[in-house]
């Protein structure tokens, strides 16, 4: 299955900010990648993420700010990749938190995450046959 149904049918959504993918940047993705490794790569991803978060509360949970801050900047990067730029953004913000030591504010960090990670894969799943 082609992205395009995705790019096309929510057009409209690319108006609304608060969508969680850029649709543009999703579509140039697929160009590049072509269609069915872009669909490979979000099935991936999908799974990739998913397990991320895991990791991101365990590294939490035992305090350990340089596994959190990698992860992080791992889940940024994939994520930035593929136009969730918001989720990218708080990663980033995690990133930075973890560099710095400051793990106080890190559950609710990833609290955001994982609402916006919801958005993200509900956005992509729907259109990529899963």
């Amino acid at each position: 299955m082609s992205l395009e149904k995705t790019t096309t049918s929510s057009t409209s959504a690319t108006e609304n900010s608060t969508f969680p993918i850029d649709l543009k940047m999703l579509k140039r993705f697929e160009d590049i990648m072509g269609p069915e490794m872009a669909i490979t790569l979000i099935e991936q991803f999908l799974t990739y993420a998913s397990q991320q978060l895991v990791d991101l509360q365990q590294s939490i949970t035992k305090g350990n700010s340089e596994s959190l801050r990698h992860q992080a900047h791992q889940l940024k990067g994939e994520s930035l990749q593929l136009g969730a730029n918001q989720l990218g953004a708080l990663c980033e913000q995690l990133e930075i938190l973890a560099q710095e030591g400051q793990l106080e504010t890190a559950p609710a960090n990833l609290a955001q995450i994982e609402t916006e990670w919801a958005k993200v894969k509900a956005a992509l799943s729907s259109g990529t046959k899963l």
